[in-house]
């Protein structure tokens, strides 16, 4: 096991999410009717699990460990994750204002949260591509067994504020949930076996 074992495991269930709220969004452009609670869930599960579960690894734990193993942050691939983890928090942000006025009826608030949910799964897969295919490698590599072991420890303690132990796991049943909703695999593979690659649903 490597400190990133965990981390593409994790990518595997958010890729099975972003499946999901690719089908939502794209039954909602089509006029097949707008799912809130589809879209409610996908919310939550991507803020407290893809990005307070997920990312805390990486921003907290992963990529300090990267940098201080002599990966620059400005001009690298850490500083380039970072923005896009902005960025995604960006896309989250826009989706969570106009979420309820959507469930409403709303036909412009629709649009926004069909419009920014589907640009986040564009990002979120292109960005998991990156960091399975290459950063991920990468970090395998530079980093020595006696770091990959502290990482994976330090993993443990990665919980955000509110979360608790089980919160990984209750996060990983709503993923099922939401995929039994829209008829997908939840054990699928959607990146390729070495991280090289991402899938197409």
């Amino acid at each position: 096991m490597t400190a990133t074992t965990a981390l593409r495991s994790e990518h595997e269930r958010i890729l099975s999410v972003i499946a999901c709220l690719r089908l939502a969004g794209d039954a909602a452009r089509r006029k097949d009717g707008f799912d809130a609670d589809t879209f409610r869930q996908g919310l939550d599960f991507i803020r407290n699990y893809a990005d307070a579960w997920h990312h805390a690894k990486e921003e907290v734990h992963l990529f300090p460990a990267l940098e201080a193993a002599g990966m620059p942050r400005d001009g690298g691939p850490v500083g380039v994750m970072l923005h896009e983890h902005e960025i995604g928090r960006s896309h989250i942000g826009v989706m969570a204002e106009h979420l309820e006025a959507a469930a409403e009826g709303d036909d412009p608030a629709r649009a926004k949260v069909v419009e920014h949910a589907l640009a986040y799964a564009d990002l979120l897969e292109a960005h998991i591509q990156k960091e399975d295919g290459i950063l991920f490698n990468m970090a395998d590599q530079v980093l020595p067994p006696e770091e990959h072991e502290r990482l994976e420890e330090a993993y443990r303690t990665a919980i955000p504020n509110g979360a608790d132990a089980d919160t990984g796991t209750r996060y990983e049943e709503l993923a099922r949930t939401l995929c039994e909703r829209w008829q997908i695999d939840p054990d699928e593979r959607r990146s390729l076996p070495g991280g090289f690659g991402c899938h197409g649903t």
